[in-house]
């Protein structure tokens, strides 16, 4: 979907704040971006509250006034078009947090940027010819007849169509040099993994923080840059390939499904554009009916449908050091907000020893952020697109300390 620069400069004032109309002015001035962000610290938990609860920062994608005030103004970064995309401002803030005891915990961000529309659809998987009815109603697709069209690499290609996404890298100095943490947030790929646990869907990763301290989170994919490009941490990833590629087309894989249970298990997101590992069954040719019709209730003929797709990707829970970093978003009147946590020092625990700290090891895939100490971090975003984005320069990344 283009974007022109016009349209994007127009956007702008959707992330302003209300103080940047001065006195006396009656259209919105743009702030002067700033050259660096600066974390602030604060405590993980409440500890003026009888109760000591959690601290109210949650990783939701609902950027409050309560939570991110302490963070004080934003920081407006530039950030530069890539491959054809266009200028425009993001706002960025940051806090670091510390425990009851005083320990560092984690560094929490959150990026805020125009966007008129979101883009969901990653490549989907599109059906060219399979058709179930006709007008009339009748069966033209009769699987016990052997009739495959379903499953047959002729009917399906990949559609052109991308999501939306963000990397964050985080260099290791201050100088900018490498290795480089990158981080990567898609909307289809890693925002729907959601922390869980194994009583609701067996088999699964369970992760207690994310589950109990932000239920609502999802994950980036977690990368380290050496100086030659980013690789992938060590561990699942949050999406893996659902269709097979033959020479005549593709077939997708799996489909959503539902469980033992009465009602749709797709984690809570829409099926047009997740399949969830834990309850998708194989498409077969007899499978006639397509879980993205039967979600969509403006429509009559559940059937499938020339123009119909499958999600090109299904989602599953990352492990290892792909777990590090929780994430959010939420697109709201053309804005997207977008929170992000990972905790300042990354541990590799080993099953046998989560409960004692003295045997953890700081992951080497990683790079380890440390209260007072200065980085350089890089905002990059594309706009449903994997080549057309913005760029921002390096930025300078304190860790302002206590």
């Amino acid at each position: 979907m283009p974007r022109s620069t016009t349209v994007r400069a127009g956007i702008l004032f959707a992330v302003l704040p209300w103080l940047a109309i001065s006195c006396g002015t009656k259209i919105a001035t743009q702030p002067s971006p700033n050259q660096s962000i600066t974390s602030v610290p604060a405590g993980e938990q409440y500890l003026n509250s009888p109760q000591q609860e959690h601290r109210e920062l949650l990783v939701d994608g609902r950027a409050t006034p309560i939570e991110w005030n302490l963070a004080g103004s934003p920081t407006y970064v530039l950030l530069h078009g890539i491959g054809g995309g266009g200028d425009y401002l993001a706002a960025v803030r940051s806090i670091w947090s510390y425990d009851r005891f005083g320990a560092p915990q984690a560094i929490y961000f959150l990026l805020q940027w125009p966007d008129p529309t979101f883009s969901a659809l990653d490549h989907p998987c599109i059906n060219d010819s399979a058709d179930i009815l006709d007008e009339q109603g009748n069966l033209l697709v009769n699987c016990r007849a052997g009739n495959d069209i379903l499953v047959r690499p002729t009917t399906w290609h990949l559609g052109p169509s991308e999501e939306d996404q963000l990397t964050v890298e985080i260099f290791s100095d201050s100088l900018g040099n490498y290795p480089a943490d990158n981080w990567r947030w898609g909307l289809e790929t890693t925002d729907p993994v959601f922390p869980s646990s194994t009583v609701e869907f067996t088999g699964a990763k369970e992760d207690s923080r994310g589950q109990f301290e932000h239920p609502a989170a999802g994950f980036m994919e977690d990368r380290y840059d050496r100086g030659s490009g980013p690789v992938p941490d060590e561990g699942q990833r949050t999406y893996v390939q659902n269709y097979t590629a033959y020479p005549n087309g593709i077939v997708p894989q799996m489909i959503a499904s539902k469980g033992t249970r009465d009602t749709r298990l797709n984690r809570g997101k829409p099926t047009s554009y997740v399949v969830w590992s834990y309850v998708a069954k194989p498409l077969t040719p007899c499978d006639s009916l397509n879980p993205v019709r039967i979600d969509d209730s403006s429509v009559r003929d559940k059937t499938w449908n020339p123009g119909d797709y499958v999600p090109a990707w299904r989602d599953t829970f990352p492990s290892a050091s792909q777990f590090d970093v929780l994430a959010r978003a939420n697109w709201a009147a053309g804005k997207w907000n977008l929170e992000i946590r990972r905790d300042l020092t990354t541990y590799y625990k080993a099953p046998s020893d989560t409960t004692d700290p003295s045997k953890w090891t700081p992951w080497t895939d990683d790079v380890q952020l440390v209260e007072g100490r200065h980085y350089m971090i890089r905002i990059t975003i594309y706009d449903a697109s994997s080549t057309r984005g913005s760029r921002s320069i390096l930025l300078p990344l304190y860790l302002k300390p206590r």
